[in-house]
């Protein structure tokens, strides 16, 4: 029997266990379990023992990684202190009766012990990935479900809440690595099936875990300009360009040029010669991308050639403090007090 939790479906008998977005132990009939304020530590040390999962650990280094900035006058009895109350509480909770749950001491180290068959939602995410890639040669079809069914159990960061600690940024960082490219793969593979539409809802998510990533934008708006949403597909670009360049003083890069041309092009062959002119903003100069004053730079280098009029292209560098602003009045002022046709 299966449960439907989180987008995706849980054994109803078993415990579940989600690490990718949230920390979060569920069982159907039970629901979420509830901690204390006053077990931290022992939920600290249960999150250590678990992202260490089937291997020992020895309690100098467990105290080391969980308690950095802590003295102990006797760290091993602090340790086997916490390590008691946590067995204690599996052992009196509710939520875990019937649910083989605790902490092993072998040969001097400590290890977690969890019911067979527990629903881990990482584990899951990692073995869907593994079928895709196996089969994404010969089945495209089982492919596409594979990475539509580890995608949708990603909901973020691994243990988000612990956001400072050292030891979770390796493992941490390597579901983040599979879900980024998984969704690269799937992409190629809604390509040579033409599903842009699917693509759009599952970029549309994509980009809300992931919100700088801006191969997963890309994506996205392809997604939208082979759906013929152009007018989505053209703010969109705006929006995410705008972001990346006001916080992190990032150009587009070549493959973001590369989907502005195609967008621009889709446009001009869905569009009558009319309507596309009737799109201009009337009012103040003519303002464009790099892109596009390069093509007119060197339409107008042409002109000058056949003509015989000199042409003097200027360029204008800007220093100091508040540079994006002064660009941005400067800007203004130019459209607003140069002519229609400049």
């Amino acid at each position: 029997m299966f449960a439907e939790k989180g987008g995706c479906h849980v054994p109803s008998d078993k415990l579940s266990l989600f690490t990718l977005g949230r920390f979060e132990i569920y069982q159907s009939e039970r629901g979420s379990y509830t901690a204390s304020a006053r077990t931290t530590k022992l939920w600290d040390l249960f999150k250590y023992l678990f992202v260490h999962k089937g291997k020992g650990i020895a309690p100098e280094i467990i105290l080391e990684n969980l308690y950095p900035d802590e003295v102990y006058e006797n760290p091993k009895n602090t340790l086997q202190n916490i390590v008691y109350r946590l067995r204690k509480l599996f052992k009196e909770d509710e939520f875990f009766n019937g649910y083989d749950c605790g902490v092993l001491f072998f040969n001097g180290c400590y290890s977690l012990s969890l019911p067979d068959n527990v629903f881990i939602d990482a584990e899951i995410f990692e073995d869907y990935v593994k079928k895709a890639e196996s089969c994404k040669n010969d089945n495209i079809e089982n492919a596409i479900e594979c990475y539509e069914k580890a995608i949708e159990l990603y909901g973020g960061d691994y243990f988000p809440e612990l956001l400072y600690e050292d030891w979770i940024i390796p493992k941490r960082n390597y579901y983040r690595r599979i879900y980024m490219q998984s969704l690269l793969n799937l992409f190629e593979l809604y390509k040579q099936k033409e599903e842009y539409r699917k693509s759009v809802d599952v970029f549309e998510k994509a980009i809300q875990i992931e919100p700088y990533e801006e191969e997963l934008h890309i994506c996205f708006i392809e997604s939208l300009i082979e759906t013929g949403k152009m007018k989505e597909a053209q703010k969109h670009y705006e929006y995410i360009t705008g972001i990346l360049y006001k916080q992190f003083g990032i150009k587009p890069t070549i493959e973001m040029q590369k989907i502005y041309r195609l967008l621009k092009k889709k446009q001009l062959a869905n569009e009558s010669i009319e309507q596309y002119l009737e799109s201009d903003d009337p009012c103040g100069a003519f303002y464009c991308d790099i892109n596009v004053f390069r093509s007119i730079l060197l339409l107008e280098k042409r002109r000058s050639e056949r003509t015989g009029e000199p042409l003097f292209p200027v360029s204008v560098g800007i220093d100091g403090k508040n540079t994006k602003n002064v660009i941005e009045s400067f800007r203004e002022t130019l459209i607003n007090c140069l002519r229609k046709g400049d």
